[in-house]
């Protein structure tokens, strides 16, 4: 690979428009029904919520709150296992059907459209990034000249408001036809109508009467209002402002907004990588993604199958690039064309260790199925072709996984020695910046 291609050109959106009335002009108009229930169910919430708590019959208080809590909970994970990995990005092969119809029905709690219009706009949001048709993405960060308006663009007012109709989304919503969430789609008001107001009324009426079907009513709407906020600071916040931005988009990582379960930190690596189940690469896609543990808890279960993650190669590539491409915007010309070589020579060594390493992993996982189906009636008649016993095959199959254990940590020992050979490379161009300064 050469420099050029290590340190790709990058591009920042320029601004659309101005002033929020500058969108009827390009086809927007208002959704009166979706942002009168918004703006109403908003209002509601923050005036009559704490009437709800001081009238509220004795002891009720405790219910409510565990129901906001626990709806608000609810609504989040639903969004960011469901709606976001598992179906916009297909961060698995296989999901199986009773974990569509199980998310299905917790995802109206989160009352932000159904899963099929959610992913959809999401793809669409994501295919910006390689399309370059900044204009379509239905809740962009770089939409106008001035950040407060982007803040609440993005945030929040992206809903208000019927998008221009485009090829793009109506391909993207078709895209997505699993029979059950086309069918969760098709009666999305009447069960969000059933989860969110007819239960909570009806269980507060049994507990307390009418003012308990009044309190626990509000008790839910304050559950979904804390559920979107929570999930819109993701296209708001994570795309403003944060540590490391994406090779590909404006998005960034921040470490600091953990509320979205772990969508709030991942998005310079997710962007770069959207399929990944992961929320991004190295420490912090173990230690910040609540997200991730729910997904591997419904693979033990046998509910999902297959994650798609990215390779080492692939993480080395984005990393590398992402790296070169902040280093040479902080370096002079000078310094930065006795480094250019150098820096592309090393980053070829790390991915070709990463492929290395790669390979290996394949083989070990190849290896490890053809040893759990030694026994199995499938192998009998390959045993006798091959003249060997059931017990001399597996010794052989286990001899080579033994021999290729010892050539992985050998790979694994590479990796690490060529990755780091690259970043002290990296440190040092800083270094000569520091001196040059």
């Amino acid at each position: 690979m050469s420099a050029s291609q290590l340190s790709p050109p990058t591009t920042t959106p320029k601004p659309l428009y101005h002033r929020f009335s500058d969108i009827f002009a390009a086809g927007f108009s208002v959704d009166w029904g979706i942002g009168s229930f918004l703006v109403i169910s908003h209002v509601l919430v923050f005036l009559l919520t704490p009437v709800a708590y001081i009238y509220a019959p004795a002891g009720l208080w405790k219910v409510m709150l565990t129901w906001t809590l626990i709806h608000a909970f609810i609504g989040a994970l639903s969004t960011t296992v469901y709606s976001h990995r598992l179906i916009a990005h297909g961060a698995a092969k296989d999901v199986r059907l009773p974990t569509h119809i199980a998310f299905l029905g917790l995802q109206l709690f989160a009352v932000q459209g159904s899963v099929r219009r959610w992913s959809a706009q999401h793809v669409i949001h994501h295919s910006v990034d390689k399309t370059g048709q900044h204009h379509l993405d239905p809740y962009s960060a770089t939409w106008f000249s001035t950040s407060w308006r982007n803040f609440l663009w993005s945030h929040m007012l992206t809903y208000l408001f019927n998008h221009p109709y485009s090829r793009e989304f109506d391909a993207a919503l078709k895209a997505k036809a699993h029979p059950a969430i086309v069918w969760q789609d098709k009666h999305y008001v009447l069960l969000l109508i059933m989860a969110n107001f007819a239960l909570p009324i009806a269980l507060g009426i049994a507990l307390a009467g009418w003012l308990g079907g009044f309190c626990l009513l509000l008790a839910s709407s304050a559950g979904f209002v804390l559920a979107q906020h929570n999930t819109w600071t993701v296209n708001s916040v994570t795309h403003m402002w944060g540590f490391k931005k994406g090779l590909m988009s404006s998005a960034q990582n921040n470490y600091l907004w953990l509320g979205p379960l772990g969508e709030g930190n991942h998005h310079a690596d997710h962007h770069d990588y959207p399929r990944d189940f992961r929320n991004g690469f190295g420490w912090s896609g173990w230690v910040l993604d609540p997200t991730r543990y729910a997904i591997l808890a419904l693979r033990a279960l046998g509910l999902v199958q297959g994650l798609n993650r990215a390779s080492r190669w692939q993480e080395a590539q984005i990393i590398a690039r992402r790296k070169v491409r902040d280093t040479k915007a902080k370096s002079g010309s000078v310094i930065w064309q006795q480094w250019e070589d150098k820096l592309a020579m090393l980053g070829e060594e790390w991915f070709a260790a990463a492929k290395a390493w790669d390979q290996f992993k394949l083989e070990k996982i190849k290896l490890t199925h053809q040893i759990r189906q030694a026994g199995a009636d499938g192998m009998a008649a390959a045993r006798g072709r091959m003249g060997v016993t059931q017990d001399e095959l597996m010794r052989d199959l286990r001899a080579r996984r033994e021999g290729l254990r010892a050539e992985m940590q050998q790979a694994r020992k590479r990796l690490k020695a060529r990755r780091d050979e690259f970043f002290t490379a990296i440190w040092e161009l800083k270094q000569a910046n520091m001196a040059g300064a």
